[in-house]
């Protein structure tokens, strides 16, 4: 009898060491699934066997760029992961780059094919410069495009009090849209970005920019150098440049917008195609008194400190 009760021990002990492997195997691989990607000696990313296979590989002995920028950061899009990041939830003005959620605006609410009669409200609407001509008659599709190149704030305007008139509050359209794409710190008071009381971050305009790729004609703008409209009746002429000084200089642009006020300061996103990888980068400069520079640091440093396997 104590011969059976002894085995009997012995069998119920075996039992409880194997169960208790079989928990601790399992929350060590549920652990490992849910890790957060942290780096090996040799600065790679390692990443939790539940991630996808793609991802950007980091060399950690190329020293991080130094910004002016009060805010900024590279992201990439098919991983994911944001390759660098300074201050990326700070509030900021920031002035143009708001043309890119008033041209997702105008795509998702107006026919690019409709003409607009040009009213007195969207002429010098910032005091300096006047891009269009009073009743001058000109499409949707034509003020997109001098909203976007040339960055032209009467476009932006006209393009909104033409909204208006067919009773859709564009402003408010604005902020429905930011709060659609989870820009929770967002807030936009006019069509140009020349309020800077109004605000966002660059982790939000990520959001808004991978939206915005769903829109084709947004980014074929984006990428012009120069083109010249007209009015619809051939009268009038408008020859615009685009304000981004990198088209040309950085390989690969897939597209890219500029911003600018004395409060602001200078911004600007820029979008740079990763060759046969199905990818892009997404980077956005805020608060930067060397925009242009800022960008080109940044792009240059990920393309050199990141390898695409």
């Amino acid at each position: 009898m104590k011969s059976k009760l002894y085995i009997l021990t012995v069998s119920l002990a075996g039992l409880v060491i194997v169960n208790v492997f079989f928990i601790m195997d399992s929350s060590q691989k549920s652990n490992f699934a849910n890790a957060e990607p942290v780096f090996n000696s040799y600065q790679a990313y390692v990443l939790p066997i539940s991630e996808p296979s793609y991802f950007p590989i980091y060399d950690s002995k190329i020293e991080k760029p130094v910004i002016d920028a009060k805010s900024g950061l590279v992201y990439d899009t098919r991983s994911g992961r944001f390759l660098f990041a300074k201050n990326p939830r700070l509030k900021l003005p920031v002035a143009s780059l708001t043309k890119i959620l008033s041209a997702v605006v105008v795509l998702e609410n107006l026919d690019t094919k409709d003409i607009i009669v040009v009213p007195k409200e969207a002429l010098r609407v910032d005091d300096e410069k006047q891009s269009l001509y009073l009743n001058e008659e000109i499409t949707v599709e034509n003020l997109l495009k001098l909203m976007l190149i040339e960055s032209s704030n009467d476009a932006a305007y006209a393009l909104a009090y033409y909204a208006n008139t067919k009773g859709i509050n564009f402003v408010e359209k604005m902020n429905e849209k930011a709060q659609l794409l989870s820009m929770n710190d967002s807030n936009f008071l006019d069509p140009a970005g020349l309020n800077d009381d109004a605000y966002s971050t660059a982790e939000d305009l990520v959001k808004l920019v991978k939206y915005s790729f769903k829109y084709d004609l947004i980014w074929e703008i984006l990428t012009e150098k120069s083109i010249v409209v007209r009015s619809t009746d051939g009268k009038i002429e408008h020859r615009a440049e685009n304000t981004d000084q990198l088209l040309g200089v950085i390989p690969d642009i897939f597209g890219g917008k500029t911003g600018y006020t004395d409060n602001a300061l200078g911004c600007m996103i820029l979008v740079v195609d990763i060759p046969d990888k199905n990818d892009k980068l997404i980077s956005v400069v805020l608060g930067s008194q060397s925009r242009f520079d800022d960008t080109k640091k940044l792009i240059d440093w990920v393309k050199s400190a990141y390898r695409w396997d």
